[in-house]
């Protein structure tokens, strides 16, 4: 886990990227770590799970893969969204193929984000939901 403090003095906000692919899971870590926000990695819903019940902090902006091992995204957002505890978070969904769109627009999510993705669409979203 990465623990810089946020630009801008802000309050640190804990953002969670579940992927099972390590290179997405690296390129999130490299870029939210240069922007200095705190960072927790798991590599599937179930790993999540277990991050957003050992730190009440962690998760706030959540960047969820859909198609994992173990649990993939859509049981994990059933699982989030059921708890109220956990509806304060932010879930950005990333998407390989188009035709997951409809999918996950159904599981109560902010955004969707196609991998690979921009480096300014993590941005923008982590302004939008962050600030």
């Amino acid at each position: 886990m990465h623990t810089n403090n946020p630009a801008h003095n802000q309050p640190p906000q804990n953002i969670l990227v579940v992927d099972d692919e390590a290179v997405i899971r690296d390129m999130m870590v490299d870029i939210l770590d240069l922007e200095g926000y705190p960072i927790q990695v798991a590599r599937n819903g179930q790993e999540a799970l277990a991050v957003l019940s050992a730190d009440p902090q962690a998760g706030f902006l959540i960047f969820l893969d859909l198609m994992m091992p173990v649990m993939d995204g859509y049981e994990f957002c059933r699982i989030l969204n059921a708890d109220p505890v956990h509806r304060q978070r932010h879930t950005i969904v990333l998407m390989s193929a188009l035709d997951q769109l409809a999918r996950a627009q159904s599981l109560q999510i902010n955004e969707t984000m196609p991998k690979p993705f921009v480096v300014d669409d993590i941005m923008r979203i982590i302004q939008t939901y962050m600030s």
